[in-house]
Order: structure tokens, then C-alpha cells, then sequence
């Protein structure tokens, strides 16, 4: 039996960039707007078409995003995305939230999409916005119209596609009634969910090709494509590929792992609406970016993204967290693909890659490489440098 798996894969990935909502949502300190503004510029000079941006829910519930009106505008106000203009992607719940949505599009900076988010089952939906599906749905349509009159568009996120924490699998026709009710009332962009890590790979391909066999034939008008996984048990990686096999092409990751559920407190101060948890929300979140990257990347589907770059940001942001996140790849690095001065020698003290306790350095056999003489003589150009510690190190 031969398993043409190169053949069920795509030649390339869109990339969506959860950090700055999703991602953020789950910190207990508060994360400054100025270093969401300048994680944004960054994930924008490496590449990302689509990113989210921030929540407009109330800030009682969402600490996170209390500055979130001062995000966008900045966002928008960045050189960078002046030029490039990626797609930013926000959230809301309400109708409140989606009329601050539409304040900032009336101010000249909106937002391109605001999505919502039902859930598939009725004991989730209570815990995440209070409401029923039925509940829900009445109110819907009054977003759609604010979104319509003020000209971004809507994204229907379906949380817990492929399972709930809070009652188990959910059968896919529930997602089918759903999505089928969204086209009727014209939203076209919609975004399966699993929410709380609850998927396997195996349901996680059947699903995505069960979405596809159903909704493939209107690939020109709707989006859903969408893999978005939650890394709780494992499996984040082997669902996120699972998913691709079975015809998604929109990646959703977040970078450090970050996100999941909102702080249970943030700055010491419970937080409002959090509830019990569903699990140690510190140690889990959405699938991670650098992983992610890294894996397709070593499989040969082409993301668009600077993957040494999110690396790099990958091991600033654990300094943003103050602590070491649960990331592969920026203590690893990438696979070496050809002999490296890093790792030939095998009894020379000063090629020891520099990390371990107390602090979880990295090393990045790639990059990890001796400075020449010529180069710190470029660096230190018109300083002067005593060269006599080390001499006889460069070369």
C-alpha cells in the first residue's frame, strides 16, 4: 500500500496571527498597547496578510482589551501597514461591541472583519456569552446590519466543532445548521473552532473534508476553510495538519502557544465572567506559530512567512511573559540542512550553546555561528576595542 501523502497537501497556507486577541486574552498581567503595537509591526514585516487585532468586548470580562479602540488606531497608524495593509480582524459579542466596531470605521480606522462567536451546543454557549443558540441567533442579524452600514465584513467563529468541554463530542450537523443559517442571512466568512483542544486528527480531517464536500462548491463566495486548534493534550500540531489534509487553507496559530481561555484574574485582580476553568489556562492556548511554521515549512508548503524572524520574535515574547513558554522551536531552532560550525566540535568549551537553568536560553544551530574578525571590526568601526581577551578566538 502506498500513501501519496505529498499529494494531499497543499502548495501553500494563508497564515492568520492570533497573538494580539486570542493570544494576549489568557496573560494575568496586563500587556502594555505599546507592545501590542509593536508585536504588530513586527508580525506585519514578517509577512502576515491577516492578523487579529483586538476584542470589543466589555473590558470587565476582557482585561486584554480594554485599550481597544487605542489599538486599532494605532494599528492602523503603523508605517508598515500604511504599506502592506493586511487584514485586521477583530472580535465582538454585543451589539455595544460591534457599535464600537463601527465608531472606529466612522473615525477612519476599521476594522476589515469583526467576527462573533456561537456555539455549537447550548451548555457551552451559556458559559461563553450567556446565551443559547437560539438566543443568540435572535440577536444576530442587528450585527450583520451594523457590519453592512458600516463596511466591514462579518465572521461567524463556530466554537466547539469538534467537541465541548462541557458536554462532549458535537455531532458536525450541528455546525452544518449553523453555517447554513448564516448564509441565509448573508455572512460569508466563517470560522470552525476547537475551542478548548477537545479534537483528534482523525475528526479533525473528517470534519474539514465534510465541510468541504459540503460548502467546497461555494469556494468563490465563502470563506471557511479555516484550521484553528487549541493545544491542551498534545495533539495541536497533528490536528492542525489533519485539518490541512482535509482542505483547510487558512491557518490560525498564535505566537508562544498564547491564548485560550480569558485570566481567571489579571494584575492580582479576579476577572469577571471567566467561571470555572476548563483547564490550567496558563499552560495551554492555540496551536503555536513557531511550531506550526516550522513544520510546514520542513514539509514544503509555502506560508509567506519569515519564519526566522517569528523565531526571533518567539523568544522576545517570552520576555513580555517573563517566563519560558511551551514552544519547540525557539529553544531548537529550525532542522539544519547542511554541516554547521555549531555542533563539529567536540571539546572546545566555547561552542557550548548558552542555554539551560536559571534562565532557558536557545541556540539556533543555523545561526549559531563564530564571529569573524572582519565582523567585529565592522561592528566596532571608529571604537576602540582591545582584542586581547579573545585573540585567539577569532579568526
Amino acid at each position: 500500500m502506498t500513501l501519496d501523502f505529498k499529494g494531499a497537501l497543499p502548495e501553500k497556507v494563508t497564515m492568520l496571527e492570533l497573538l494580539l486577541r486570542d493570544g494576549l486574552q489568557h496573560a494575568p498581567t496586563a500587556i502594555p498597547t505599546e507592545a501590542k503595537l509593536w508585536y504588530a509591526e513586527h508580525l506585519v514585516k514578517a509577512g502576515y496578510k491577516i492578523i487579529e487585532v483586538t476584542n470589543f468586548g466589555h473590558p470587565r470580562f476582557l482585561v486584554q482589551s480594554r485599550d481597544a479602540e487605542e489599538v486599532l488606531e494605532k494599528v492602523h497608524k503603523l508605517q508598515i501597514v500604511q504599506e502592506k495593509k493586511p487584514h485586521l480582524k477583530c472580535y465582538a459579542m454585543t451589539k455595544r461591541a460591534f457599535e464600537r466596531a463601527a465608531d472606529m470605521a466612522q473615525k477612519g480606522f476599521p476594522p476589515n472583519s469583526v467576527a462573533f462567536t456561537i456555539s455549537t451546543e447550548d451548555l457551552h454557549g451559556r458559559r461563553n456569552s450567556g446565551r443559547t443558540r437560539k438566543e443568540y441567533m435572535k440577536e444576530i442579524p442587528e450585527l450583520v446590519k451594523i457590519a453592512q452600514a458600516n463596511g466591514f465584513e462579518i465572521d461567524m467563529a463556530i466554537a466547539c466543532v469538534y467537541g465541548s468541554p462541557c458536554a462532549g463530542p458535537v455531532p458536525i450537523e450541528n455546525t452544518f445548521e449553523l453555517m447554513d443559517w448564516g448564509l441565509d442571512l448573508g455572512i460569508r466568512n466563517f470560522t470552525p473552532c476547537d475551542t478548548t483542544g477537545e479534537s483528534n486528527p482523525r475528526r479533525s480531517y473528517e470534519y474539514m473534508a465534510a465541510l468541504v464536500d459540503r460548502y467546497g462548491k461555494y469556494d468563490n463566495e465563502i470563506k471557511f476553510r479555516v484550521a484553528h486548534f487549541h493545544e491542551c493534550r498534545g495533539m495541536s500540531l497533528t490536528n492542525t495538519l489533519a485539518c490541512i489534509m482535509g482542505g483547510a487553507r487558512v491557518i490560525e496559530t498564535s505566537l508562544g502557544m498564547g491564548g485560550g481561555q480569558p485570566a481567571f484574574m489579571v494584575d492580582g485582580v479576579p476577572g469577571k465572567g471567566s467561571g470555572p476553568l476548563y483547564t490550567n489556562s496558563w499552560e495551554v492556548g492555540n496551536c503555536s506559530t513557531e511550531d506550526c511554521l516550522v513544520m510546514l515549512d520542513e514539509m514544503g508548503i509555502d506560508t509567506g512567512i519569515d519564519i526566522d524572524l517569528i523565531l526571533s520574535l518567539g523568544r522576545v515574547f517570552e520576555w513580555t511573559m517573563g517566563r519560558s513558554l511551551p514552544v519547540w522551536t525557539t529553544k531548537s531552532g529550525r532542522p539544519i540542512k547542511y554541516p554547521v560550525e555549531w555542533n563539529i566540535p567536540t571539546n572546545d568549551l566555547s561552542y557550548v550553546p548558552p542555554y539551560g537553568p536559571p534562565q532557558i536560553y536557545w541556540a539556533d544551530p543555523s545561526r549559531y555561528k563564530p564571529a569573524s574578525r572582519e565582523f567585529i571590526a565592522k561592528e566596532f568601526e571608529g571604537r576602540e576595542l582591545r582584542w586581547d581577551p579573545f585573540e585567539d578566538k577569532v579568526k
